[in-house]
């Protein structure tokens, strides 16, 4: 329970769902932001961005060579229409690239300049291996750092590059201090390819930060996170790390974006993230075209996508109207009224209320009148989650896109900070909804489905790929339509071919405007954040080559095989933490006032007495399941990042996780390094831990592969997955904010301490003893991977252990 959180579900779930079906009402009050007002803002005047394939680099900033070198830096785009104030923003493009004064993005692939926001996408072959060399270039024209575009709250557990202050007495970085300031220093950054099976060098570790070269870095920063590594450490550019990417997976569509420890939800909502698509191999890019007789392989996807050399997305019509195949990320965000970014610098936001002292903000009423760290055990800068006012696609408020009366391929992303989406399209008739274009969803976080999956509000239809259409699975709740957490993907084709000229479809989001916990829930503002984008049919787009694209209804998929048997089943669970000394209630208009501020071990019966609850949510946390020894009964231990790392998987072994939710929203649940299968849900008694009632199994759109699952509250979400190269990596909810806040835990892939064959040659011998000696000269963040002995660290005792078994081994063999 909450001390705030029940309030604002009131008032989100006080309207009816009317409007559910009436995009044009203005029947909800938009989400408060910035100055901006979003109902002012024109709808579907802007063309949608079709994001460029990045170029490969020409020159080399220093040597080891790097197929790309990708920087990220600051600069101004127009993601308001046209009469609005360009906005700035951070992203990646081609270091040598340069960016001239004034510069506004969008800009013509002729220009030379490959800055944008979302950034261009990397392109790749199953396979085989890409190398890029990511630069922190937050820089000004002088070679100054530039501070961050949001506030920054030094009180959680952050990169903290002024290593000093740590709440535990130490001076350090990446660790939680007692500053309630605003951070206004070199900002950290590390680049994560979500979704990508990595070694654990080049996963983008929060610890694993760096800052840019910039010629003002204060004495005594750190320029490095704690444990900053390189797939190739003899890149010695200052600024920078070199990352490799081995690309063995089957084709899917994974992104990228920044994973600097506790300054996530800032870095990402400045602008840094862009998708990375790896194309062929096993189980990809060859299909099966039922309603022919050709070869087997005969059946094609819309296409083309954008490539290298094929021309001009944005700024050659020609070019423009042959492209079928789109990546197409959906965010949140709010705007000021000069077109600058809103991201809230207080609490107070979240509670939807004004601090004393200061202007009220987008209508908020009442006043949050707490003390904060140091003084109380809250947070001051950190929001618990944030939902914005304004729907950006692909860099641009509500775009549009003419499209042929024919097939399109949209790889869909969820690149919100906080917000669940729930899609659908419907065909228009001024600002009445008609009939309902389903999505034909082909392919999700890992690659491809096993069956092409139809997606219409309150069903799904799993088509057996001979032309035929079954009857339809009812969906959970009537309300589901193609739900996506923050940074699932849905791979989908959406079929055009027989609308009029002039038709208009509008994509609609349906999910609420608050943390997502299940339907039914009150659907978003339909006037702002319920509206996405507009698709219109233009018939002179038709293109020769559209014919050739496989009716959904045809199309057999590429199926992978399922998972075998886990060798062993974790029990993990997901918790909110609330205050355990400031003691709030909460007033008839909505004002938060402290009653008192003290802990103790009667805090929580002196709270109650006084008539107040404890001031939450405090943070958002992973924890374990565990027993409790004095009475046998299982029960949540939640966990902070930097406790003692407890989920140890060996590698080369299928786990099961048992996911408990014991909080009252739905976390979008993301593990590094694999791809997992959702297994089922099931409810169960957090009282007890004791599951109730039968198993659910995935919604059909959530089998194949994922790497970012729901886990709804009340519920065990149980998934599997295969851990396959030692090293350090995390896991965490995507709910970025959360993230921030504790809701991520590290997880290390050891070797097997019976049975220690480093060098993979299937025996344990002497080599094995000499890779543990170099591994002991060369640290890295993997290093616990390696520790036989389980004392937490990797050392000469690990190697003494290591020789041990192998001089018994050889004694034995005698």
């Amino acid at each position: 329970m909450t001390a705030t959180r029940p309030f604002l579900k009131t008032i989100f779930t006080a309207a009816t769902g009317l409007f559910l079906l009436l995009p044009g009402n203005a029947g909800a009050a938009p989400v408060p932001g910035g100055t901006l007002d979003p109902t002012t803002i024109p709808k579907y005047v802007t063309p949608l961005v079709i994001p460029p394939v990045m170029p490969m680099s020409t020159r080399q900033p220093g040597f080891p060579a790097a197929d790309y070198n990708i920087a990220i830096r600051q600069f101004k785009q127009q993601i308001l229409p046209a009469g609005y104030g360009a906005t700035t923003v951070w992203s990646y493009g081609r270091a040598e690239d340069t960016l001239p004064p004034g510069f506004v993005a969008p800009a013509p692939l002729s220009s030379n300049i490959s800055f944008n926001y979302p950034a261009f996408t990397v392109e790749n072959a199953s396979g085989v291996m890409t190398k890029v060399r990511w630069i922190n270039d937050l820089v000004d024209a002088a070679g100054n750092y530039l501070p961050h575009l949001t506030a920054i709250d030094q009180t959680l557990h952050w990169a903290n590059p002024p290593a000093v202050g740590c709440t535990d007495g130490t001076n350090r970085t990446d660790c939680r201090t007692q500053n309630p300031d605003n951070y206004t220093g070199p900002v950290p950054m590390v680049t994560h390819v979500h979704g990508s099976h990595v070694n654990t060098e080049s996963d983008g570790y929060p610890e694993a930060w760096w800052l840019p070269a910039a010629k003002n870095i204060p004495a005594g920063y750190a320029r490095y996170g704690r444990l900053y590594d390189q797939y190739d450490r003899r890149n010695k550019v200052p600024g920078s790390a070199y990352y490799a990417y081995e690309n063995d997976q089957p084709a899917t569509t994974i992104w990228y974006h920044d994973h600097s420890l506790g300054i996530t939800r800032n870095n990402v909502y400045a602008g840094p993230a862009g998708f990375w698509l790896i194309r062929g191999g096993t189980h990809g890019d060859s299909f099966v075209d039922n309603g022919t007789t050709a070869a087997p392989n005969d059946g094609k996807l819309p296409g083309p996508a954008p490539t290298a050399t094929g021309g001009d997305p944005n700024f050659n019509a020609a070019v423009r109207a042959t492209i079928r195949e789109i990546p197409i990320v959906i965010q949140g965000r709010s705007f000021n009224s000069d077109g600058s970014l809103f991201y809230p610098s207080n609490r107070a936001y979240f509670e939807q209320l004004n601090l004393p002292g200061q202007p009220p903000q987008a209508d908020f009423t009442g006043v949050l009148d707490i003390p904060y760290i140091p003084i109380s055990d809250i947070s001051p800068i950190w929001n618990p989650e944030s939902f914005f006012n304004t729907m950006v696609v692909n860099g641009n408020t509500w775009p549009k896109l003419e499209v042929a009366p024919a097939r399109y391929r949209f790889r869909l992303l969820n690149g919100c900070n906080s917000r669940t989406l729930n899609l659908a399209l419907f065909q228009m008739n001024g600002l009445v909804q008609e009939s309902e274009l389903p999505f034909y969803q082909i392919g999700g976080d890992q690659g491809f489905l096993p069956k092409v999956v139809m997606v219409r509000t309150g069903s799904y239809t799993v088509l057996p790929g001979n032309g035929t259409v079954p009857a339809a699975i009812p969906a959970p709740d009537p309300q589901y339509a193609l739900l996506m957490g923050p940074a699932e993907r849905a791979d989908v084709i959406v079929d055009f071919t027989g609308l009029p000229n002039g038709t208009i479809v509008r994509m609609i989001n349906t999910a609420p405007d608050a943390p997502f916990g299940g339907f039914p829930d009150t659907p978003a503002d339909p006037g702002t954040s319920g509206q996405v984008m507009q698709f219109v049919v233009n018939t002179a787009l038709t293109q020769p080559a559209d014919a050739q694209a496989t009716p959904p209804q045809q199309l057999v998929l590429p199926a992978e095989p399922a998972l075998g048997a886990p060798a062993n089943v974790r029990q993990v669970t997901l918790n909110e933490e609330e205050s355990s000394q400031l003691c709030v209630q909460v007033q008839p208009d909505g004002s938060v006032t402290t009653l008192f501020n003290s802990p103790g071990p009667t805090f929580m019966a002196d709270c109650e007495a006084a008539g107040g609850v404890p001031m939450a949510p405090k943070a958002a946390k992973l924890g374990i399941l565990m027993t409790d020894p004095t009475t046998g009964m299982k029960m949540s231990m939640p966990m902070m990042w930097m406790d003692t790392i407890t989920e140890n998987p060996t590698v080369g072994d299928t786990e099961e996780w048992e996911i408990y939710n014991y909080t009252v929203d739905g976390h979008p649940i993301h593990l590094h390094l694999v791809r997992f299968e959702v297994i089922d849900r099931q409810d169960f008694d957090p009282a007890t831990t004791t599951p109730i009632g039968p198993t659910t199994p995935p919604k059909p759109n959530e089998l194949g592969f994922k790497d970012t699952v729901i886990a709804l509250p009340g519920q065990i979400t149980r998934l599997k997955a295969k851990f396959d190269r030692l090293g350090l990596y995390v896991w965490h909810c995507h709910i970025l904010e959360h993230e921030d806040n504790e809701m991520m835990r590290p997880y290390i892939v050891k070797i097997d301490p019976a049975f220690p064959d480093f060098t993979g040659d299937g025996k344990v011998t002497i080599a094995d003893a000499l890779f543990l000696l170099q591994k002991l000269t060369t640290p890295s963040p993997a290093d616990l991977a390696y520790d036989l002995n389980g004392d937490g660290k990797l050392n000469l005792l690990d190697v003494r252990l290591l020789i041990q078994k192998i001089v018994a081994g050889l004694t034995a063999r005698k």
